[in-house]
């Protein structure tokens, strides 16, 4: 037992899980010391729901106590009106892609030339040669491999994400109940991240 992932297969399986689902490594870290959890049965979960004008809401949850968890959901979730919602329902409403945010001083053309042999669905150019690049989730951890070996190309950030494929607008009211919403998750230990299609 313990929270070191090394020495403890159960604790390893959970985290191995919870990657796959989106977490980072220094995330699920943080919230095995951070907390007084009992690191030997974690279980990472996934809720679906909706918020108001139909706003879809994805929470992943890495949680000692399945109960506790659900029960906190359900408590942020009733105080922006929100509701469950049924199993796949609202994931069917994003798509799984990896995201990188990089500075280099490769064309658009060049950084498609390099990554000839990925699915590389999008790539923006911004200030200071940064660059934003979307990739397929399967080919993500190869195209990050190939980034991270272009000369003078540094990965400023990069995780898979889920990405609405479309977005609901919310009216100033709705809006204000939902950043209530997001705070309330920051400050639950077990909740891990949300993500929403909220246009705003």
């Amino acid at each position: 037992g313990g929270p070191n992932i090394e020495a403890n297969p159960r604790l390893k399986a959970a985290v191995e899980k919870a990657l796959q689902n989106n977490l980072s490594k220094e995330s699920i870290e943080r919230n095995i010391k951070g907390s007084q959890k009992d690191a030997a049965n974690l279980e990472s979960q996934m809720y679906e729901a909706y918020g108001p004008n139909g706003l879809c809401i994805v929470i992943s949850v890495l949680t000692d106590n399945p109960g506790r968890a659900r029960g906190a959901v359900n408590s942020v979730l009733s105080k922006m009106h929100g509701t469950m919602a049924k199993p796949n329902s609202v994931l069917m409403n994003f798509s799984i892609r990896g995201v990188f945010l990089i500075s280099t001083p490769l064309t658009e053309d060049e950084l498609v030339e390099a990554l000839i042999d990925y699915s590389i669905e999008d790539i923006s150019s911004f200030e200071n040669n940064e660059k934003e690049l979307i990739c397929s989730q399967q080919d993500y951890y190869a195209v990050k491999k190939v980034l991270e070996g272009l000369k003078d190309t540094k990965i400023i950030s990069s995780e898979i994400k889920y990405i609405p494929n479309e977005y609901v607008e919310l009216n100033g009211a709705d809006q204000e109940r939902l950043n209530g919403f997001i705070d309330m998750c920051d400050a639950d230990d077990d909740i891990q991240w949300v993500v929403t299609n909220s246009a705003n």
